[in-house]
């Protein structure tokens, strides 16, 4: 049985509570035994990133969260192929029937009941980590099939999945593991029936709605996949993380609108999330909705990691509005981030050619040239304008 005295000080815990008084109280108890690593998180979006971000070895999550809540997060955790298994210690004042109902299809490694005392906390770690290391627990089999499924290894993780559904024979995600490996077989029949299976199991089973619009989107039933998103978004209507993987799918299908309804409902939802932002900023961009696209591409920037990217899809709004100057600047600013971008200094010299400037897109053609040798757009564009200035 492990200790706490047994793990590692070098684990890396990550703390998720609204209460900033709270995560520094249990930030410092844990450094006060000699943890080094510790990660807090005012929100379970925020806690995600980090999931996806850094290595993580334990979360200790507040269940009743604003927005996405601790169940959210846990169901991200456990379904999420670039995450990987971790003990979860769930803490809340109250858990209501409704929420041990949506926990069925997912174990959690402890719950600690609000208020507690560190010295409580202390003797609750070390009691995950066992649950967590015990080779019963089913969570370590869904997390190998999860990893085989990101692996490619389509038939290895249908064994683990078919043999967890033969010891949970109500297991909506045992199902659901299934249906994503049929659907890997391209065998959308088997796909469907036990994605409808897992429905029937449990319908408060959010993936089980996702996994059917996923089936038809892969058939090419946009429609169809349409309604069952909403289900999905009826059974989880704060988690961001959902609108985004929904609307990357129908962009991805060139299915603006669609796309543009569902952001519309989740920042009218009151979702703060940066990749909603950006999400919603592109789709308004293909529909040609420019001066909104703006809007929410300056609110996309903001920590992006596709700062160059967005600060090139601005300008290119502002240049298509007449607002030349406007371009002119968000051009410059991805310049300076990156002087050897050839896509945003050819955008830049397109501006330039709108404005009659010829003389300034030729000297911009010529960098990029240099920059690229063989860019076919640059030398022809040189062509162009030398005939035009002459």
């Amino acid at each position: 049985m492990t200790k706490m005295s047994d793990l590692s000080l070098d684990m890396s815990f990550l703390i998720v509570d609204h209460s900033d008084s709270f995560r520094d109280i249990i930030s410092m108890g844990l450094k006060s035994l000699g943890f080094k690593n510790i990660i807090k998180s005012p929100s379970a979006h925020i806690a995600y990133a980090n999931l996806i971000t850094r290595k993580i070895d334990f979360v200790i999550c507040e269940l009743n969260l604003d927005a996405m809540d601790g169940i959210e997060l846990l169901k991200e955790i456990r379904e999420d192929k670039k995450i990987g298994f971790m003990p979860f210690l769930m803490m809340s004042t109250e858990i209501t029937k409704e929420q041990i109902a949506m926990l069925a299809e997912y174990e959690i490694d402890g719950f600690i009941k609000k208020p507690f005392t560190f010295q409580m906390l202390v003797e609750k770690i070390p009691v995950c980590y066992n649950h967590y290391n015990d080779p019963k627990n089913k969570e370590y089999l869904f997390s190998q099939a999860k990893s085989l499924l990101a692996e490619k290894k389509y038939q290895q993780a249908f064994n683990i999945y078919e043999s967890l559904l033969k010891s949970y024979p109500q297991s909506a995600r045992a199902c659901i593991g299934l249906s994503r490996c049929y659907r890997s077989f391209d065998n959308f029949e088997s796909a469907e029936y036990f994605c409808r299976k897992a429905i029937d199991n449990n319908n408060q089973y959010v993936q089980g709605f996702d996994e059917m619009a996923n089936i038809c989107m892969d058939r090419n039933m946009i429609d169809q996949a349409i309604y069952f998103y909403k289900r999905a978004v009826f059974l989880s209507p704060k988690n961001p993380l959902r609108y985004e993987s929904i609307t990357n799918s129908l962009i991805e299908k060139q299915r603006f609108k669609e796309a543009e309804e569902f952001l519309d409902d989740a920042t009218n939802s009151g979702i703060d999330y940066q990749s909603i932002y950006e999400q919603y900023a592109r789709s308004l961009f293909y529909q040609r909705k420019l001066e909104k696209a703006v809007m929410y591409f300056d609110k996309a920037l903001e920590n992006s990691e596709n700062r160059i990217s967005l600060l090139n899809l601005m300008g290119i709004c502002y240049k298509d509005l007449n607002k030349f100057d406007e371009a002119i600047k968000y051009y410059d600013i991805a310049i300076r981030e990156d002087p050897n971008d050839t896509k945003v200094l050819f955008n830049k010299a397109l501006c330039y050619i709108d404005m009659n400037e010829f003389a300034k897109a030729k000297k911009i053609c010529q960098k990029i040239i240099k920059i690229e040798p063989n860019h076919e757009k640059a030398n022809r564009k040189i062509r162009e304008l030398d005939a035009k200035m002459k």
